[in-house]
């Protein structure tokens, strides 16, 4: 492109101002220089796509501005100038709002703690066959009394069917009260029969048990639990918190994801 032709000259092209003559002075010119082709329409393309993202408030806001400066003493400022003013702010505004929009469509949407339950709550599966496998070796076979067998109430839980396996492991605790596997697989059925303030009793306990080896799976369920209680979002957000701290806990991620909604 010519040394000749500036971006002052482009505007007026682009704008109408040029006289007649000019404009055809500007347009033979253009047919020589493919450079100056492209820097014409590169610039239409950017004004044409900064006076779509403006709203007409916003120009006119900017355009009063401008004639309190002139009357005011302020000196004339190239309307060139003006327009590269314009194209600067506009340019960042509309970066701006592109950052905006892709941190709002990352960013995960606030919901409602129920709602939060319903998306997280999943009764645990990965670890109740081992331990029904697990409790076939040591002796709980399916032969024994159902009142008192803790592999067949697991396989009532491992079936989906949380009333049964309640009420069999509510038999077996009442033989092995201290029985922390019991307590905790009575508390998943208590809460997918929606009995809340039952399982977040024994969870509570569980969820203090040191030497019980879902512990932290106790911790993210009573947490669960907790969105269904009447105030108790704060410890809720408390054990969410120091489980998405643990890097050893399995549902880490999880634990991070729902605590930024809640």
């Amino acid at each position: 492109m010519s040394n000749d032709v500036n971006i002052e000259q482009i505007h007026q092209y682009l704008f109408g101002e040029m006289e007649v003559t000019e404009r055809e002075a500007f347009e033979a010119a253009m047919e020589k220089d493919e450079a100056l082709q492209e820097a014409v329409r590169f610039e239409q393309q950017l004004l044409g796509a900064i006076e779509q993202s403006f709203e007409e408030q916003d120009r006119k806001n900017i355009e009063q501005v401008d004639r309190q400066l002139q009357g005011q003493g302020f000196f004339e400022v190239p309307r060139s100038m003006r327009r590269l003013a314009l194209r600067v702010a506009a340019a960042a505004a509309v970066i701006a709002l592109g950052i905006g929009i892709w941190w709002f469509a990352l960013k995960p949407q606030a919901i409602g703690p129920a709602l939060a339950f319903g998306q997280y709550f999943h009764p645990e599966s990965a670890e109740v066959n081992g331990i029904i496998e697990s409790l076939i070796s040591v002796g709980f076979t399916p032969e024994m009394n159902r009142s008192d067998s803790l592999r067949e109430a697991l396989l009532r839980y491992r079936e989906g069917g949380y009333q049964q396996a309640a009420d069999a492991l509510g038999a077996f605790l009442q033989d092995h009260p201290q029985n922390d596997t019991a307590r905790f697989y009575l508390a998943l059925a208590e809460m997918s029969l929606s009995q809340y303030e039952s399982a977040a009793a024994r969870l509570a306990d569980l969820a203090q048990a040191d030497g019980f080896e879902q512990q932290k799976q106790a911790r993210w369920y009573l947490a669960l639990c907790y969105l269904r209680l009447e105030g108790t979002l704060g410890p809720a957000r408390r054990l969410l918190e120091e489980l998405a701290e643990d890097s050893r806990f399995d549902k880490q991620l999880e634990a991070r994801e729902l605590l930024e909604k809640l």
